[in-house]
């Protein structure tokens, strides 16, 4: 081994080796997920209580008239009165005047048959401060107080204090109860007014 070693050469520092850029930002997918509810301002107890007032007086007014009627239909009970009663015969009112029954005839009702009705008196007498219409559904009884059919009758436009007093009648186009027919009926009741006052 010799005493002549070569010489290292001195080594220069290293370079700097620069720093890597910085990436972009990648771009954020948006979220799924709905955001959270918002939070619901609480009403106070008053507000709440009025709320319910409102829609309470929004159906009865949603109600109109017909609540209305039927309101003033409890009243109206002593309005009207119904008495006496009695079945009755008459001549077919399909008959032309002086025109005779002809029972062999092409038609398929028999115009000799009489018209048979059980009719009763009727008294509407107006007793507000306005004019109004009246609606009355009458019944009719047997002897032994068993429900038998039921009669309209009407009166429109019927001033203060006045009176409307006519014949009604249950005829053979009624509806009656079971096997009765209108020969069965023994009395009759008033058994609903619907009474709607009008403005004039």
């Amino acid at each position: 081994m010799t005493e002549n070693t070569p010489e290292r050469p001195e080594t220069a520092p290293a370079p700097a080796i620069p720093a890597p850029a910085a990436r972009p930002a990648f771009p954020t997918m948006p979220s799924t997920a709905p955001p959270p509810p918002a939070a619901v301002p609480q009403r106070p107890a008053r507000k709440r209580a009025l709320i319910a007032t409102a829609a309470v007086a929004v159906l009865l007014v949603g109600g109109g008239v017909t609540w209305w009627a039927l309101a003033d239909g409890d009243n109206a009970m002593s309005h009207v009165e119904v008495s006496g009663g009695k079945l009755t015969e008459s001549e077919n009112s399909l008959l032309d005047e002086g025109e005779e029954c002809d029972d062999t005839d092409e038609f398929t009702y028999n115009d000799c048959d009489a018209d048979t009705a059980y009719e009763f008196i009727y008294e509407i007498t107006n007793k507000g401060d306005e004019p109004a219409n009246y609606a009355v559904i009458v019944n009719g009884f047997d002897e032994d107080g068993d429900f038998v059919g039921q009669a309209f009758v009407s009166t429109t436009h019927l001033r203060p204090g006045k009176t409307d007093a006519d014949t009604g009648e249950f005829d053979e186009y009624a509806e009656l109860e079971g096997d009765h027919t209108l020969s069965d009926i023994d009395s009759v009741k008033v058994a609903h007014v619907e009474r709607v006052a009008l403005a004039n």
